[in-house]
């Protein structure tokens, strides 16, 4: 199953492609009334091509939904806190910059105050991130399919029903039921889903080393790392919120599906499936609505810009070289690192994204191995945080006399980044609660020439600069998690290894034992029998080979669909077994050796 974003990607261009094509003249007045359907009603059309995502929310139990929305919030509590230390900083720089100023110790007092304030917020945010990233790791969201299961079909949800079962026999009755403009455009989304999955999960299947039912991890990072691509090259579906504004009928703001259009999706599924085989069908306004919504939520997670250098006064004093301060040592571009090649490691052909070459990914890409790191970010956070909340505490006595402070020296310079996360001290407490007097303006300006207060403008800066950074390494643990797509990052070996088909076209590779650990790598295990693989994407091809060959198939099937051909095989929309391959049913156990298949003739469930 091909993401979102290539889904309205491949749906423009196949209607390009039809209101282009040389078509039968018997045919045209048809066509051109449904290229004049869909651009009459685009969100029909759109809703028509999304329909296996439709249906894969509707049937899902809304974990992975709820994992998004959480780590959504998680995300913008985060940008709330960096814009908030960046405000503080801005406060504390400007007061120190100019002591003398009479609003200038009521201006660090206040930004001290809010950085109090910040250090009970953040303590909350760091816990919860925790929490997310101990269950994200799993992989649980992701569900194995039922094939592998072996479970009958019976007991698929709708969304794995939908790719394996009548895809043909579903677009013809879509066609057959279609009496207006809106329906006749639904009708040809759905065809058009139907050809770019058959296209895509070929593409997915050779990239992957297998199908979605024996590499379900594979697969996501690489349908997210396809969008990503299809984000980068066509600015139409750059924004999920706009892909999701697109899908909204009458500019509605909420996500409602009218009544006609969700009774014609049902009534076009109970035409098409033996119902009583199948679990109920599910209501494809709840789809409807998670999928407007993870579309939404997908665009939350946007890095804000690094922090800015303090003014030039402090620079050179920090920087031996003031003209070429240090840069931070970890970045959002570089949070999944280009890493070498990997002992062991020997996928297959990796050609270099954007002509260069890049080494395979290693087991530093997985989920779990990159957990630590991300910690550590948010440990010297929340460690610079709680010694913040002795600023205007001990140290003011010596400061005002232009002496440095013995607390600073023993507790703050030296210990902050030790991930110190516990409560203050009895101790600590105590010397917060002695510093009763207010500070005074002159006060403040013999404690400005102090050299820790330039400490503290450094040090500020410096956990701004972190959380900057702990914002790219959650994004990246997000995307390498399969959450969010991977933006800005397919030039890394996790995600570029999926932008060009490898020279390995035996297929398919049977599961990993333990995919949560590997699926960084091309799997390294035994074929599944029989190996069935007669059409193949040419090897080195790109995502944009989908995009190029679903138009004139999809014009070739609407062609058949026009002229009343009756339908003669249903494609497996999975590609478990090759290109145009028809749908199948195990016969037998999926571990079998050979895998014993049935293929399904065409009225078969």
């Amino acid at each position: 199953m091909i993401d979102a974003r290539t889904h309205v990607v491949a749906l423009s261009q196949q209607l390009n492609t039809l209101t282009a094509a040389p078509v039968d003249p018997a045919l045209d007045a048809a066509r051109n009334q449904l290229v004049d359907d869909c651009a009459d009603h685009p969100a029909h059309a759109r809703l028509g091509a999304l329909l296996d995502h439709v249906l894969a929310h509707a049937a899902s139990d809304g974990t992975e939904a709820d994992l998004l929305e959480e780590a959504a919030r998680m995300w913008t509590d985060g940008l709330a806190l960096y814009a908030e230390i960046g405000r503080i900083r801005g406060e504390i720089e400007t007061a120190l910059s100019d002591p003398s100023s009479p609003e200038a110790a009521s201006r660090f007092c206040e930004a001290t105050l809010s950085l109090r304030h910040a250090t009970s917020d953040a303590k909350g945010t760091f816990l919860r991130m925790d929490s997310l990233g101990k269950r994200l790791r799993t992989m649980a969201h992701i569900p194995r399919h039922p094939r592998q299961q072996d479970e009958p079909v019976s007991q698929w949800g709708w969304g794995d029903v939908f790719l394996a079962r009548r895809t043909d026999a579903l677009v013809r009755t879509a066609f057959g039921e279609a009496r207006t403009g809106e329906t006749r455009a639904l009708a040809f989304g759905i065809l058009s889903g139907y050809s770019a999955n058959a296209v895509g999960s070929v593409y997915l299947t050779q990239v992957v080393g297998g199908p979605r039912r024996s590499h379900r991890l594979r697969d996501r990072i690489a349908r997210n790392a396809i969008g990503s691509w299809c984000g980068e090259r066509y600015p139409e579906v750059r924004s999920c919120r706009e892909i999701a504004d697109s899908l909204r009928f009458d500019n509605a703001p909420e996500a409602t599906l009218p009544g006609e259009t969700a009774d014609f999706l049902t009534r076009t599924l109970r035409e098409t499936y033996d119902l009583s085989r199948l679990s109920p069908v599910p209501d494809p306004a709840l789809g409807y609505g998670r999928l407007i919504r993870q579309l939404e939520l997908l665009d939350t997670f946007v890095q804000p810009p690094p922090p800015a250098l303090p003014p030039a006064s402090f620079v050179t004093k920090f920087f031996a070289d003031p003209a070429h301060p240090p840069q931070p040592a970890v970045t959002p571009e570089t949070a999944t690192p280009p890493y070498a090649h990997g002992p062991g490691v020997k996928p297959t052909t990796y050609h270099g994204y954007g002509g260069g070459q890049v080494g395979p990914p290693t087991a530093t890409d997985s989920t779990a191995d990159s957990e630590s790191a991300c910690g550590s970010f948010c440990l010297a956070v929340l460690a610079f945080l709680c010694f913040a909340v002795l600023l205007g505490g001990p140290c003011w006595e010596e400061w005002g006399e232009e002496k440095s402070c013995t607390f600073w020296d023993k507790h703050v310079a030296e210990n902050w980044r030790n991930a110190f996360t516990n409560d203050l001290s009895q101790a600590e407490k105590d010397a917060l609660a002695s510093q009763s007097q207010p500070l005074t303006g002159s006060g403040f300006a013999a404690a400005a020439r102090v050299s820790q207060l330039d400490e503290l403008v450094s040090q500020l800066f410096d956990l701004h600069v972190r959380l900057w950074e702990a914002l790219g390494k959650a994004a990246a643990y997000l995307s390498g998690c399969g959450l969010i797509y991977p933006e800005g990052r397919l030039g890394f070996p996790l995600y570029h290894q999926f932008l060009a088909v490898p020279s390995d076209t035996l297929q398919p590779h049977r599961p990993e034992t333990d995919d949560v650990r590997t699926f960084y790598r091309y799997p390294r295990t035994e074929m599944e029998h029989p190996v069935d693989y007669t059409k193949t994407v040419p090897v080195g091809a790109d995502p944009g080979i989908v995009l190029t060959a679903t138009g004139p198939d999809c014009v070739r099937r609407w062609e058949e669909a026009a002229r009343g051909t009756p339908g003669d095989t249903n494609l497996d929309l999975d590609a478990d077994r090759g290109t145009a391959h028809p749908c199948w049913a195990t016969r037998g156990s999926i571990e079998d050796d050979p895998v014993g298949v049935d293929i399904l003739a065409y009225q078969d469930l």
